[in-house]
């Protein structure tokens, strides 16, 4: 820490009468003193004097000189956010909640988890200050200089010295340039937020002579807060934003009391906008929130800087450009906090701004939407291919019943007329989805994918040798349906069908990069799941063995899809194993 130190130097004077020795003892402790500034290591010390008092007939221990040193030491930034400290429930983590085009954005003032600044540190560069001393609510002295480096130089024509009496309560402030004195207020625009710096500190003097040291702590007048993307999946593009505010109510100018350490709005107006650009993720895809389930991707703007006073609820945030899902977010955050959230000085928050994808559902009517946006609709399926109008049913076929893919007689023999042979486990992708991508809607309902090796009915969703097949076809939502939906037949979903939900809501980027129909396939399992539990649907990732789905694609008997959180595969397996069913239906 940078010290300043003022040494008292005594030289000899002359008295010219020998009346009253005690009072001239008094004189020559007072009028007597000289000094010089030293150069010592961070912050600022200066020596001050305590003066003793008046009385005369005190002994020489009680009237001797006391030093008081002033340490100078600038603060970092305090992490004021909610869970950093103990308050109100009813102010903090207020949640603001907006639609963009294909998500849900919920807001709230978290703990800046990134800021790695220390909690204090020694004054850098050229600095000045100055520092006012106060006793009750009057000023007793003033000193300036600036600092730079490790040394300390007064303004010209300012005091090097300044008396305090001993067992007395002052007031120590000090201040930097940033800040304008107007009498005894020291004021602060808001185009110096970001750099203007105030101290104070309260000591009781001491009764002897020994030195003491007061620390100033110099904080930062204005407050900092930032926006953060946040995400359970990586970010598609950078986003373009803009940082301003939904009213005139923002403070531009403040006024600090000295005495009472309290600041005051003296005027407030618009924030004018500014940029909040943010840059793409750069978190491990899918692993780094742990397959979905956490808000691990992030996208931080830039720190802006205002005033203590600022309600939070009055900020706002407009969003040009950015990808997380399936579209470009375009739109306002009207209320970065929902409700009043007042700003301190030295403050640094952080407003998280959680995205949430939504998801199209759909409903009992045959009709297709958001859930929040269509109150009173029954949800009964999950739209996993929105251009060939595919969905996946929320409940499972028989409340989670397993089945057969054919009875004991079929076990080795060819069922299909598009039979995946094990040759064709390390084609690539384009070849499978051109040459097997056939539909489980086909594979059910369609006599011609039926083998002539299959006796009885060749429409397997109707022959009871194909058990997987009957169940899917006799399904039905435990809620009536109405409309065009009444009619349609419900099936056995192909691997192909359930590529399309493994791309569409696991957020798979490697769907067209397939090596073997039997690899294991990274996901994003959580959201995948979310999709079916926020309609109140029943979970796919149960236990490993409780979470095998039969697929109507024909391998060496069947196929079945394993979702997991991490991963999903289509091995296959033998046709009498029983597996759970999920029944899927073109709308």
């Amino acid at each position: 820490m940078k010290k300043i130190g003022i040494r008292m130097k005594t030289s000899e004077e002359t008295m010219n009468t020998d009346l009253n020795k005690p009072l001239i003892r008094l004189k020559k402790m007072l009028y007597n003193l000289k000094s010089t500034i030293t150069k010592i290591g961070f912050g600022a010390v200066i020596a001050l004097f305590v003066g003793c008092n008046n009385n005369v007939e005190n002994d020489a221990a009680s009237n001797q000189k006391a030093k008081v040193g002033i340490e100078i030491i600038e603060s970092g930034y305090d992490n004021l956010a909610p869970a950093s400290r103990a308050v109100s429930s009813n102010s903090d983590n207020q949640k603001s909640v907006v639609d963009f085009n294909d998500c849900g954005a919920s807001t709230e003032l978290v703990p800046d988890q990134s800021s790695k600044e220390p909690a204090t540190r020694a004054i850098t560069g050229n600095t000045h200050y100055t520092i006012r001393f106060y006793e009750g609510s009057t000023r007793v002295g003033e000193l300036k200089g600036r600092m730079n480096g490790s040394t300390f130089t007064p303004d010209a024509g300012t005091s090097n010295q300044l008396f305090l009496m001993r067992g007395k309560t002052y007031t120590f402030v000090c201040f930097n340039d940033d800040v304008v004195a107007n009498g005894e207020s020291l004021e602060v625009s808001l185009d110096k937020a970001a750099t203007a710096r105030i101290g104070r500190q309260t000591v009781t003097t001491g009764t002897t002579w020994a030195q003491e040291t007061v620390k100033i702590i110099s904080k930062h007048a204005g407050v900092r807060v930032r926006t953060q993307i946040q995400a359970q999946k990586h970010t598609v593009k950078d986003f373009k934003a803009k940082f301003l505010s939904n009213s005139t109510n923002i403070p531009n100018k403040v006024s600090y009391n000295p005495v009472t350490g309290v600041y005051t709005t003296l005027s407030t107006a618009a924030l004018a906008a500014s940029e909040n650009n943010s840059p793409n993720s750069t978190e491990a895809r899918y692993t780094a929130s742990g397959y979905g389930k956490n808000f691990s991707y992030t996208s931080t703007a830039p720190f802006h800087y205002l005033l203590p006073g600022t309600d939070a609820k009055n900020l706002k945030m407009d969003i040009s450009e950015g990808q997380i899902f399936w579209k470009n977010m375009e739109g306002s955050i009207n209320s970065l906090v929902s409700a009043g959230k007042v700003l301190e000085a030295n403050g640094t928050y952080t407003i998280a701004v959680k995205i949430k994808p939504y998801f199209t559902y759909l409903f009992s009517d045959g009709t297709t939407g958001l859930l929040h946006k269509n109150p009173g609709k029954t949800p009964v399926g999950v739209v996993v291919d929105p251009v060939n109008h595919l969905a996946a049913a929320i409940e499972e076929v028989g409340n989670g019943t397993k089945y057969k893919f054919a009875v004991e007689k079929y076990r080795s023999v060819p069922t299909s007329t598009v039979q995946v042979s094990n040759s064709d486990l390390t084609i690539d992708a384009n070849k499978y989805l051109a040459q097997f991508a056939t539909s489980g809607y086909d594979e059910t309902w369609n006599a011609s994918y039926t083998s002539s090796n299959v006796t009885g009915d060749k429409v397997k969703g109707n022959n009871p040798d194909f058990p997987a097949f009957y169940a899917a076809g006799r399904f039905r939502p435990s809620v009536a349906l109405s409309g065009p939906l009444a009619s349609k037949k419900w099936f056995l979903p192909s691997q192909q069908d359930y590529f399309h939900a493994y791309d569409l809501l696991g957020f798979a980027q490697d769907i067209m990069s397939i090596g073997s129909l039997t690899q294991r396939y990274r996901w994003y399992g959580y959201l995948f799941e979310k999709a079916f539990t926020d309609a109140g649907g029943k979970s796919f990732m149960t236990t490993e063995h409780d979470g095998y789905y039969w697929t109507s694609t024909a391998h060496s008997g069947g196929s079945r899809f394993w979702p997991i959180a991490r991963e999903l595969y289509f091995p296959s397996e033998f046709s009498p194993f029983e597996f759970k069913v999920r029944a899927f239906v073109l709308y």
